[in-house]
């Protein structure tokens, strides 16, 4: 997962996709916009308070209920398209373009959010930090 709504102010060293977001909903904050791709989709999450401006510049659009399914012809715009391009270019198949906004049914975008406790279980890094100690007592 990686940040997009703030494409047009940072500069990324030798790749147009910027730096990794932990998959966990505490880094998700709902004044941004962010990109997750899973190899086989490529979700764009829209926060419900994200910037009217940076969505209009990216999506043509002023709010999150106005959705479209086509992009815009604009220097953000086009740098997104550039960064799911690059992306795509490095998969072995073609990834497929879904919008996503809090509330939708479906909850695809969060569905892939693992980094975050789950109820009755375990974090991710829980759950490592508990195969650790599991590997440790076998080893000992």
């Amino acid at each position: 997962m990686s940040s997009i709504h703030d494409l047009d102010l940072k500069e990324t060293e030798g790749s147009v996709i910027h730096p990794v977001i932990p998959l966990s909903s505490e880094k998700v904050n709902e004044h941004e916009i962010y990109l997750l791709e899973n190899g086989e989709d490529c979700l764009i999450y829209i926060g419900s308070t994200a910037d009217p401006d940076t969505m209009r510049k990216l999506f043509g659009i002023s709010s999150v209920d106005e959705i479209p399914s086509q992009q815009y012809d604009n220097p953000l715009s086009k740098k997104l398209n550039e960064v799911i391009n690059e992306i795509r270019s490095q998969r072995c198949n073609y990834l497929r373009l879904k919008l996503c906004r809090k509330g939708d049914p479906s909850a695809l975008f969060f569905s892939y959010i693992v980094e975050d406790k789950s109820p009755g279980g375990l974090s991710y890094v829980e759950f490592l930090v508990h195969v650790l100690q599991q590997i440790q007592s076998k080893m000992t």
